[in-house]
Protein backbone atom coordinates (compact mmCIF):
# COMPACT_ATOMS: atom_id res chain seq x y z
CA UNK A 1 0.00 0.00 0.00
CA UNK A 2 1.37 3.46 -0.94
CA UNK A 3 1.83 6.63 1.28
CA UNK A 4 -0.60 8.09 0.64
CA UNK A 5 -3.57 5.26 0.53
CA UNK A 6 -2.14 4.64 4.14
CA UNK A 7 -2.56 8.27 5.29
CA UNK A 8 -6.19 8.18 3.44
CA UNK A 9 -7.13 5.19 5.62
CA UNK A 10 -5.66 6.62 8.77
CA UNK A 11 -7.74 9.65 8.04
CA UNK A 12 -10.97 7.91 7.31
CA UNK A 13 -10.71 5.61 10.71
CA UNK A 14 -9.47 8.52 12.53
CA UNK A 15 -12.87 10.74 11.68
CA UNK A 16 -14.67 6.99 11.92
CA UNK A 17 -13.95 6.87 15.44
CA UNK A 18 -14.24 10.86 15.98
CA UNK A 19 -17.81 10.78 14.73
CA UNK A 20 -18.61 7.56 17.23
CA UNK A 21 -17.56 9.31 20.18
CA UNK A 22 -19.12 12.52 19.36
CA UNK A 23 -22.64 10.85 19.14
CA UNK A 24 -21.88 8.41 22.32
CA UNK A 25 -21.54 11.76 24.04
CA UNK A 26 -24.66 13.00 22.56
CA UNK A 27 -26.41 9.87 24.05
CA UNK A 28 -24.85 9.96 27.36
CA UNK A 29 -26.44 13.59 27.55
CA UNK A 30 -30.04 12.79 26.49
CA UNK A 31 -31.04 9.21 26.11
CA UNK A 32 -29.99 8.47 30.18
CA UNK A 33 -32.93 10.90 31.08
CA UNK A 34 -35.90 9.59 32.38
CA UNK A 35 -39.31 10.55 30.09
CA UNK A 36 -41.25 11.16 33.12
CA UNK A 37 -38.86 13.21 35.55
CA UNK A 38 -38.57 15.42 32.02
CA UNK A 39 -42.35 15.61 32.00
CA UNK A 40 -42.55 16.50 35.06
CA UNK A 41 -40.09 19.08 35.88
CA UNK A 42 -41.24 21.08 32.64
CA UNK A 43 -44.36 21.42 33.33
CA UNK A 44 -43.65 22.43 36.83
CA UNK A 45 -41.48 25.23 35.11
CA UNK A 46 -44.21 25.83 32.43
CA UNK A 47 -47.11 26.59 35.07
CA UNK A 48 -44.93 28.48 37.81
CA UNK A 49 -43.16 30.57 35.53
CA UNK A 50 -44.26 29.77 32.04
CA UNK A 51 -44.43 33.27 31.61
CA UNK A 52 -41.02 34.10 32.62
CA UNK A 53 -37.81 34.67 31.10
CA UNK A 54 -35.17 32.02 30.35
CA UNK A 55 -33.20 32.73 33.93
CA UNK A 56 -36.32 33.03 35.63
CA UNK A 57 -37.90 29.26 34.19
CA UNK A 58 -33.59 27.90 35.10
CA UNK A 59 -34.58 29.44 38.88
CA UNK A 60 -37.77 27.41 39.30
CA UNK A 61 -36.26 24.60 37.80
CA UNK A 62 -33.44 24.46 39.94
CA UNK A 63 -35.13 25.02 43.32
CA UNK A 64 -36.97 21.79 41.90
CA UNK A 65 -34.33 19.65 41.44
CA UNK A 66 -32.16 21.28 44.80
CA UNK A 67 -35.06 19.58 46.42
CA UNK A 68 -34.63 16.48 45.27
CA UNK A 69 -31.02 16.41 46.88
CA UNK A 70 -32.21 17.84 50.40
CA UNK A 71 -33.42 15.57 53.41
CA UNK A 72 -36.68 17.57 54.27
CA UNK A 73 -37.91 16.91 50.54
CA UNK A 74 -38.25 13.64 48.40
CA UNK A 75 -35.89 12.39 45.98
CA UNK A 76 -37.36 12.42 42.67
CA UNK A 77 -38.68 15.33 40.62
CA UNK A 78 -42.33 13.79 40.24
CA UNK A 79 -42.60 13.19 43.87
CA UNK A 80 -40.87 16.73 44.93
CA UNK A 81 -43.84 18.36 42.22
CA UNK A 82 -46.45 16.47 43.15
CA UNK A 83 -45.98 16.63 47.35
CA UNK A 84 -48.24 18.11 49.67
CA UNK A 85 -47.68 19.01 53.54
CA UNK A 86 -50.61 18.40 55.36
CA UNK A 87 -51.25 21.21 58.14
CA UNK A 88 -53.43 20.41 61.28
CA UNK A 89 -56.27 22.88 62.47
CA UNK A 90 -57.80 22.55 65.54
CA UNK A 91 -61.34 23.67 66.03
CA UNK A 92 -63.87 23.86 68.57
CA UNK A 93 -67.18 22.09 68.23
CA UNK A 94 -70.03 23.37 70.95
CA UNK A 95 -73.29 20.88 71.59
CA UNK A 96 -76.18 21.97 73.58
CA UNK A 97 -77.96 19.17 74.86
CA UNK A 98 -81.26 19.49 77.00
CA UNK A 99 -81.00 17.89 80.70
CA UNK A 100 -84.33 17.32 82.59
CA UNK A 101 -83.72 17.29 86.04
CA UNK A 102 -85.92 17.44 89.26
CA UNK A 103 -89.10 15.43 89.68
CA UNK A 104 -92.92 16.46 89.79
CA UNK A 105 -94.24 19.84 90.12
CA UNK A 106 -90.05 20.46 90.19
CA UNK A 107 -89.06 19.55 87.17
CA UNK A 108 -87.25 21.58 84.86
CA UNK A 109 -85.12 21.64 82.15
CA UNK A 110 -81.66 22.86 81.85
CA UNK A 111 -79.24 23.61 79.09
CA UNK A 112 -75.83 21.91 79.25
CA UNK A 113 -73.21 23.09 76.65
CA UNK A 114 -70.75 20.45 75.82
CA UNK A 115 -67.39 21.60 74.30
CA UNK A 116 -64.92 19.21 72.23
CA UNK A 117 -62.44 19.89 69.88
CA UNK A 118 -61.30 17.94 66.47
CA UNK A 119 -58.45 18.69 64.55
CA UNK A 120 -58.91 18.89 60.65
CA UNK A 121 -56.06 17.56 58.48
CA UNK A 122 -55.52 20.17 55.63
CA UNK A 123 -53.09 19.24 52.22
CA UNK A 124 -51.55 22.06 50.65
CA UNK A 125 -49.57 21.64 47.46
CA UNK A 126 -45.92 22.72 47.47
CA UNK A 127 -46.51 23.68 44.10
CA UNK A 128 -50.30 25.54 43.59
CA UNK A 129 -50.99 24.80 40.42
CA UNK A 130 -51.06 20.97 41.43
CA UNK A 131 -53.59 21.42 43.29
CA UNK A 132 -55.65 23.64 40.62
CA UNK A 133 -57.89 23.06 37.89
CA UNK A 134 -54.44 24.09 35.31
CA UNK A 135 -55.37 24.74 31.43
CA UNK A 136 -54.27 21.93 29.15
CA UNK A 137 -50.76 22.25 27.51
CA UNK A 138 -50.75 22.83 23.15
CA UNK A 139 -47.19 21.42 22.13
CA UNK A 140 -47.04 24.54 19.97
CA UNK A 141 -47.15 27.15 22.79
CA UNK A 142 -43.72 28.78 22.97
CA UNK A 143 -43.64 29.15 26.31
CA UNK A 144 -44.29 25.14 27.05
CA UNK A 145 -41.26 24.60 24.22
CA UNK A 146 -39.26 26.84 26.18
CA UNK A 147 -39.76 25.36 29.68
CA UNK A 148 -39.41 21.85 28.09
CA UNK A 149 -36.05 23.24 26.50
CA UNK A 150 -34.89 24.31 29.64
CA UNK A 151 -35.62 21.11 31.99
CA UNK A 152 -33.92 18.95 28.84
CA UNK A 153 -30.54 21.20 29.93
CA UNK A 154 -31.28 21.24 33.46
CA UNK A 155 -31.44 17.42 33.47
CA UNK A 156 -28.59 17.09 31.11
CA UNK A 157 -26.47 18.88 33.66
CA UNK A 158 -26.18 21.97 31.75
CA UNK A 159 -26.40 25.72 32.87
CA UNK A 160 -23.17 24.99 34.49
CA UNK A 161 -23.00 29.20 36.02
CA UNK A 162 -26.71 28.45 37.28
CA UNK A 163 -26.00 25.58 39.20
CA UNK A 164 -23.29 27.33 41.09
CA UNK A 165 -25.23 30.67 41.90
CA UNK A 166 -28.43 28.77 42.85
CA UNK A 167 -27.04 25.64 44.21
CA UNK A 168 -29.05 26.28 47.44
CA UNK A 169 -32.27 27.87 46.46
CA UNK A 170 -34.97 25.76 48.00
CA UNK A 171 -38.26 28.09 48.02
CA UNK A 172 -39.95 30.63 45.98
CA UNK A 173 -43.03 32.88 46.20
CA UNK A 174 -44.52 35.62 43.82
CA UNK A 175 -43.27 39.03 44.59
CA UNK A 176 -47.09 39.80 44.39
CA UNK A 177 -47.38 38.50 48.00
CA UNK A 178 -45.44 38.45 51.73
CA UNK A 179 -45.85 35.31 53.36
CA UNK A 180 -42.85 36.93 55.89
CA UNK A 181 -40.58 33.29 55.52
CA UNK A 182 -38.74 34.48 58.95
CA UNK A 183 -37.06 31.07 58.99
CA UNK A 184 -35.29 31.87 55.33
CA UNK A 185 -33.20 33.83 53.93
CA UNK A 186 -34.00 35.73 50.79
CA UNK A 187 -31.17 35.18 48.31
CA UNK A 188 -32.80 36.81 45.24
CA UNK A 189 -35.34 38.28 42.86
CA UNK A 190 -35.68 37.39 39.53
CA UNK A 191 -38.68 38.03 37.27
CA UNK A 192 -41.57 37.67 39.21
CA UNK A 193 -40.78 35.83 42.02
CA UNK A 194 -38.59 35.94 45.00
CA UNK A 195 -36.14 33.06 46.17
CA UNK A 196 -34.73 32.13 49.38
CA UNK A 197 -32.30 29.57 51.33
CA UNK A 198 -32.39 28.38 54.28
CA UNK A 199 -30.85 30.35 57.59
CA UNK A 200 -27.75 28.59 58.79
Amino acid sequence: MSKLLKTVAITVIGLMFLSSGVAAAYDNGTSKIDQKELMCLARNIYFESGGEPEKGKIAVGMVTLNRTQHPNFPNSVCEVVKQKTVFERPREIRTIKEVVTGWGPFKKTEQHVETRTVVDRVAVCQFSWVCAITRRIKESDQRWQESLEVARNLLSGGYDLHHSLMGEWLYFHSSRINPRWHNLKREAKVGNHIFYVEKR
